[in-house]
């Protein structure tokens, strides 16, 4: 029988070779957009959980307190990590991680700036599951000057050589031997680092600060198996409070596993990126729905000219539950053959996925078992839910009715056909405008006016070994036309991420308390970056006490700073702030310092020697960047030659910080292409049945006088007016999701009803244009062939 079941089923595939591929290659289509969506979710949500003790791996962090408003930090202070862990039973191990600045490595003739290395506690590697291929995990950063590199960057110093037991001079001053090479962190790790140092190199450099005040560094614990991970939180919180008695903060955990999808950072508490994992199961489930509407509908659509196949079958004795199985049976082949064809279509576009999404999947991937698993159940189910309702249709048809010749077009199916198409097409336009929203909005936030010129601007991090040569650079670079500015800050103008409590002015309320931003800046900051006074004046070589100097120096300030402190005109007050004494002698209108996506913090700015700036800022003539960096080049080489030049542009480093978002995007752009593809894709399939089916009445209108565009016009009214309906449901639908969409956004774009009904348009040209060449196409046919038709 079953032999039978397939002979039959692909003579009737054979047989119906549009249909077949119609519903075969939309069907694909789909699965392999969901397979993509599902390739991209278990990636995401694997981050940091092949750790072997990640069920019980925490990183501590603590909410701030400052005038009632909670400020949630990832940070912690330096000492706290081994006080913890001695009076605190439940922690089994800790190990505090905090990043260094760009640091010069030095072998032999191979000189470079790195970025990416961390001093981390002795219990790293037991706390953590980074494999060594050479060394001894246990004891590999316990000797002061060692140093653990990843595989990538050991090839960069040593190539094929084993480092182990060899030197690498750090900062021209340190000589660190190499004690253990670690694999290449996985893609789904939240750390970046290409080395490790021990955490006493920190003392070593000035780097630490024993203050139970101050945060700055990642602390992680390992906890015992069942710990009362609330009562750990108190535990930390009451032990904080015996260093630093006058303390408000509170300490908890939060797990490992979670942090990549639901880290808080700052004032303002959201559903964090995992609100993207949500967006995009959405889109896959969305994309599915439309992809087995198509093959629902056009399967009973093709029931009626099966009609006497069914009849026959059942006069002749077969059931209905065999015709059910059979039914089904060739709705899983067809969904088994889209499967297959989904492979396929997802190996093929794999590169393209991963330039677009910035991953870095490859064709072994497609067999591990999560997505084989993940494959297997939304194919099953697929094809379950799309062959169900017309096996059970075509199964349950009167074989008395259709050997008397009368129609199977029942009210209830078309209608059935009717809500799945207007179904179909409201979820596409809710795709659409979703995409296009949040395209309009990642643009806005990339080219809104930041309150200086990020263009033609760029950042050099500023080595301690050269800061006594940075004055010398700065007058060189100054006398060059090419060179319109050049200053000094602490930090990178769109990566400021330093801020304290503790600032005080005249006349404030002794229950206020506030958090400010603070950077230290060199002479001609504003200038260089193009920035605008609000009031007062910005620092000048005229005024000796600008200057800070020990205990004094004044202040500028931003519109945030003036707003908190609630005393109209702020120059000319006097400001406490980070030790220092003085007056605020200008305020900066506000400037983006963390991208157009948060809100502008408070932010004060202290003018300071060398010993606290990091980074150089010059300003390049613009439409001659490649002439202004040569003369930096050349300044560079003839005053600090030891030290390779390394810069970025800001306007790239502002672009980085959108470049998940910008990703994301161009994913959901493509998948809302794919979504109508679909969609139309099923609206052609039902306008030819249409047209097969009503090639007599086309005769007749024909023959009676009836144009071919009044033909057309006639067909394209039948299925258009479901897409009117499909817009009339998602255009409310839509303006909710939108809003609340953008509602996450600070500054942000209007939902401007023009883009609605721009959508509406799209939408409503893309099914007229699909629907109208297939009803032209059934009017070519010559009107007294079309009468012949039976």
């Amino acid at each position: 029988m079953i032999r039978n079941f397939f002979k039959i089923t692909f003579r009737y595939i054979a047989r119906q070779k549009v249909f077949t591929f119609i519903n075969i290659t939309g069907l694909a289509i789909g699965l392999a957009a969901s397979l993509l969506i599902l390739l991209w979710i278990q990636d995401e949500l694997s981050y940091d959980r092949f750790h072997k003790n990640a069920d019980n791996i925490y990183r501590v962090e603590e909410d701030q307190f400052y005038s009632g408003e909670i400020y949630h930090v990832t940070v912690t202070p330096h000492p706290s990590g081994p006080v913890w862990q001695e009076k605190i039973p439940e922690i089994i191990d800790q190990t505090r991680v905090n990043r260094l600045n760009r640091i010069l490595f030095r072998y032999d003739d191979k000189v470079f700036f790195e970025s990416s290395v961390s001093a981390v506690d002795t219990g790293f590697f037991s706390v953590f599951t980074f494999p060594l291929v050479a060394g001894d995990p246990a004891d590999a950063l316990r000797r002061p000057n060692s140093i653990v590199l990843t595989e990538e960057l050991a090839a960069r110093y040593f190539g094929d050589t084993n480092p182990v037991g060899k030197t690498l001079t750090l900062d021209n001053r340190y000589v660190f031997t190499v004690t253990g090479v670690m694999k290449d962190l996985p893609r789904n790790s939240m750390f970046s680092f290409d080395a490790l140092v021990p955490y006493s190199l920190l003392k070593e450099i000035g780097a630490i600060n024993d203050s139970w005040g101050s945060n700055s560094i990642f602390t992680f614990v390992q906890v015992s198996s069942g710990a009362d991970i609330a009562e750990v939180d108190k535990k930390l919180t009451d032990i904080v409070r015996e260093y630093l008695p006058e303390g408000t903060t509170n300490y908890m955990l939060f797990p490992l596993k979670d942090i990549h999808l639901h880290s808080q950072f700052g004032f303002r508490h959201t559903n964090g990126p995992v609100t993207v994992i949500w967006i995009f199961a959405s889109v896959a489930l969305f994309i599915l729905l439309i992809a087995g509407i198509n093959f629902i509908n056009l399967s009973t659509a093709k029931a009626a000219t099966r009609a006497r196949e069914i009849s026959i079958k059942k006069v002749t004795g077969a059931g209905q539950k065999t015709l059910i199985i059979q039914f089904m049976l060739e709705s899983m082949l067809m969904v088994a053959f889209s499967m297959l064809l989904s492979l396929v279509i997802v190996g093929l576009l794999l590169n393209l996925f991963n330039n677009i999404s910035g991953k870095e999947f490859i064709l072994a991937d497609l067999f591990s078992v999560n997505f084989i698993a993940g494959f297997l159940v939304t194919g099953i189910l697929t094809g379950i839910i799309s062959g169900i309702y017309p096996a059970f249709y075509m199964a349950s048809l009167k074989p008395v009715a259709i050997l008397k010749g009368e129609s199977m077009q029942g009210k209830g199916n078309g209608r059935l056909r009717q809500s799945l198409v207007v179904l179909q097409f409201t979820l596409s336009i809710l795709i659409a405008m979703s995409a296009v929203f949040m395209y309009r909005q990642l643009n806005f936030m990339r080219t809104k006016d930041l309150g200086f010129d990020k263009e033609d601007l760029i950042a050099i991090p500023m080595p301690d070994d050269m800061k006594g040569r940075y004055y010398s650079l700065k007058s060189e670079l100054a006398s060059d036309p090419l060179i319109m500015g050049v200053t000094a800050s602490a930090w990178n103008p769109v990566m400021l991420g330093s801020n304290s409590g503790g600032a005080s002015w005249d006349g404030k309320d002794p229950e206020k308390s506030v958090l400010i931003g603070v950077n230290a800046v060199d002479y001609d900051y504003m200038s260089t970056m193009k920035m605008q006074l609000a009031a007062g004046r910005d620092f000048s070589r005229e005024f000796t006490g600008d200057m800070a100097r020990d205990t004094t120096g004044n202040f500028m300030v931003n519109e945030e700073v003036v707003k908190i402190m609630d005393q109209g005109d702020a120059v000319g007050k006097r400001f406490r702030f980070m030790g220092l004494n003085g007056t605020i002698v200008g305020v900066m209108r506000d400037f983006h310092f963390k991208g157009a996506d948060q809100a502008i913090e408070p932010m004060a700015f202290a003018l300071a020697d060398t010993s606290f700036l990091g980074t150089i800022l010059i300003r390049l003539t613009p439409g001659r960047t490649k002439e202004s960096l040569e003369a930096v080049e050349t300044a560079w080489g003839n005053l600090v030659p030891e030290f390779p030049l390394q810069y970025t542009f800001v306007s790239e480093d502002y672009n980085d910080l959108f470049r998940s978002d910008n990703r994301l995007t161009s994913l959901l752009k493509y998948f809302t292409i794919l979504a109508l593809i679909i969609a139309s894709l099923g609206l052609y399939g039902l306008s030819s049945y249409s047209a097969e089916r009503r090639t007599n009445e086309i005769g007749i209108r024909k023959v009676m006088g009836a144009s071919s565009t009044a033909v057309v016009i006639t067909m394209v009214k039948e299925f258009l007016w479901l897409v009117v309906i499909s817009l009339i449901i998602a255009l409310p639908a839509g303006w909710l999701i939108v809003n609340n969409l953008l509602k996450q956004f600070p500054y942000r774009i209007n939902a401007d009803i023009l883009v609605f009904v721009l959508i509406s348009a799209g939408a409503l040209l893309v099914a007229g244009v699909t629907i109208s060449f297939q009803a032209y196409r059934a009017t070519r046919i010559n009107p007294a062939e079309a009468l012949k038709i039976e």
